[in-house]
């Protein structure tokens, strides 16, 4: 199969350029969160969510449901400490668990007009199970089973009729990633793309 071919086999993914995704303030500091995907259920009970957050203050505070656990990811920018409590660091290129509703991040060191970018996936684990996974991506290739998201950092990714480049993201349709099925990887053709992957 030529790589033309295997891009256009899947079906049509939604193709999201995230700076252009509507945007609300953080609950304090400077800075401002997106929300790029998810699933909720019949009466709203959240599944699971994907948002980015970008920091560009020296200090921000974001609510993050109750129910849920989160998973935190360093996609740009200077590195954040993550709270409340004792901070971790999180640098990019880094995946950290985050437990509590209340998510404090600080720039210990601020570069002029540069934004820290974190994606927040949270997920209630009842519901459903995805996972933040890194992923260097080349030429004509299958992801993963059960792949729901793709946010590209650099390089391009195509599947489904959609090209995505850096700071854009391809939401898979949900009929190829329904709760309680685990859906057959698209095909995708990729240049030199480093990702990051919402998988489960």
């Amino acid at each position: 199969m030529n790589p033309v071919s295997l891009a256009a086999s899947t079906a049509p993914a939604e193709l999201l350029q995230l700076r252009s995704l509507p945007r609300r303030g953080l609950a304090a500091g400077g800075g401002h969160v997106r929300e790029i995907c998810g699933r909720r259920g019949a009466n709203g009970e959240l599944h699971w969510t994907l948002q980015l957050v970008e920091l560009r203050g020296p200090a921000g505070i974001l609510h993050l449901a109750h129910e849920a656990t989160h998973v935190l990811a360093g996609i740009g920018g200077p590195q954040v400490d993550v709270g409340p409590g004792a901070s971790v660091g999180l640098r990019k290129e880094r995946v950290l668990r985050h437990t509590d509703p209340l998510l404090e991040l600080r720039r210990p060191r601020l570069r002029a007009a540069e934004l820290s970018r974190v994606l927040v996936l949270s997920t209630v684990t009842a519901r459903a199970r995805p996972a933040l996974v890194f992923a260097d991506l080349h030429g004509a290739s299958i992801l993963p089973d059960g792949v729901r998201a793709i946010v590209v950092r650099s390089g391009r990714v195509s599947t489904g009729g959609s090209t995505a480049a850096a700071m854009e993201a391809l939401v898979l349709p949900s009929a190829m990633t329904g709760d309680g099925v685990v859906a057959p990887g698209p095909g995708i053709v990729a240049d030199d793309a480093r990702v990051l992957m919402v998988v489960g």
